[in-house]
């Protein structure tokens, strides 16, 4: 079944203090890093978990909680992210759309 299993997901990128956000809108899942990348990367394992875990349990539905609507907002208006594709990649994941959001 897993290998079927194809999703489109969208990351928004944005700083906080002196970390990155890496928050994921349609499972609302957030990681942080010291950089883009470290973010990215972590917020892949932590989906990786989440999506292993829910295939395991057969529960597909469990994995979709999505993120506030002030956070589908600021990617809605933000720019298209980092052109580098993450060191880690997520084996169910068709796309990856990360667009970063300019805090002031």
């Amino acid at each position: 079944m897993s290998d079927r299993i194809r999703l489109d997901f969208r990351v928004l990128i944005y700083k906080e203090a002196e970390f990155w956000i890496a928050h994921c809108l349609e499972t609302d899942l957030v990681a942080e890093g010291a950089s883009v990348t470290e973010a990215i990367d972590y917020l892949i394992d932590i989906s990786n978990v989440q999506i292993q875990a829910a295939i395991e349990e057969g529960d597909l539905a469990s994995l979709f909680s999505p993120a506030p609507a002030d956070i589908w907002r600021m990617y809605a208006v933000a720019a298209e992210g980092p052109s580098r594709r993450p060191r880690k990649a997520i084996k169910q994941v068709n796309k990856l759309s990360v667009r970063q959001f300019a805090t002031a």
